[in-house]
C-alpha cells in the first residue's frame, strides 16, 4: 500500500509555521539581547550613582562591544563621556571623554545625544582652556615670585655693600681725623720751636 500524498495546503501550513517559529526565535534573541544591553546600561549607571567609575566604565564599555554600531552604543560612548568629564573621578580624562562625546555625535549626528554631546565639548573645552590660562597665572606668579626674591637678595647684598662702605668711610674719616690733629700738633710744634728760637735770638 502507498503512503498518501501530502496536499499543498499542508506543506504551506508547514512553511509557515517553520516560517514563524524562525521569526519567533529571531525576535525572541533580539528581545534577550536587547534586555541584556539595558541591564548593562542600569548597572552602569547605577555604579556610577555610586561613584564606582571603573566598574561603571566597564559596564558602558561591555554594552558599547555588544551593541556594535546600533543602539545603544551611541548611549553607551556617551555615558562612558560622562565617566571621564565626572569631577569627582580620580582618573578624570577630559580628552578621552572630548573622544566619547565626538564619537556619539558620529553614530546619530541628528540625535538628542548629538546635541547634548555638542555642548559637553564645548563646556569641556572652555573649562580646558581657563584651565591652560590659570596655569599660565600660576606660573607667571611663580616666576613674578621668583624675580622678586632675586631682587630682594640683591638689595640684601647692595645693603651689605652699603653698610661695608659706610665702615670703610668711618674709618677713612677717622684716618683723616688723625691726620688733622697729627698736622695740628705739627704746626704748634713748629710754632713753639719758631718762639724758642725766637726768644733765644734775642
Amino acid at each position: 500500500m502507498g503512503r498518501k500524498r501530502a496536499r499543498p495546503g499542508q506543506y504551506f501550513y508547514f512553511c509557515f509555521a517553520l516560517l514563524i517559529s524562525v521569526a519567533g526565535c529571531s525576535l525572541l534573541q533580539q528581545s534577550t539581547r536587547q534586555r541584556e544591553l539595558d541591564e548593562g546600561l542600569i548597572k552602569g549607571n547605577s555604579l556610577l550613582a555610586r561613584n564606582d567609575f571603573e566598574g561603571s566604565l566597564k559596564a558602558f564599555n561591555d554594552v558599547w562591544s555588544a551593541a556594535g554600531n546600533q543602539p545603544p552604543a551611541d548611549l553607551a560612548m556617551y555615558s562612558m563621556g560622562l565617566v571621564y568629564a565626572h569631577p569627582q573621578n580620580p582618573k578624570r580624562d577630559l580628552q578621552k571623554a572630548l573622544k566619547c562625546f565626538d564619537q556619539t555625535m558620529e553614530y546619530n549626528p541628528g540625535s538628542t545625544l548629538a546635541e547634548q554631546a555638542r555642548v559637553w565639548i564645548a563646556v569641556l573645552k572652555e573649562s580646558e582652556s581657563a584651565q591652560e590660562e590659570l596655569e599660565k597665572s600660576r606660573q607667571e606668579i611663580e616666576r613674578s615670585k621668583q624675580e622678586a626674591e632675586r631682587n630682594r637678595l640683591a638689595l640684601e647684598k647692595s645693603k651689605q655693600e652699603l653698610d661695608r662702605s659706610r665702615v670703610e668711610l668711618e674709618k677713612s674719616r677717622q684716618e683723616i681725623e688723625k691726620t688733622k690733629q697729627m698736622i695740628e700738633k705739627s704746626k704748634q710744634i713748629d710754632i713753639e720751636i719758631d718762639q724758642k728760637r725766637r726768644d733765644r735770638e734775642r
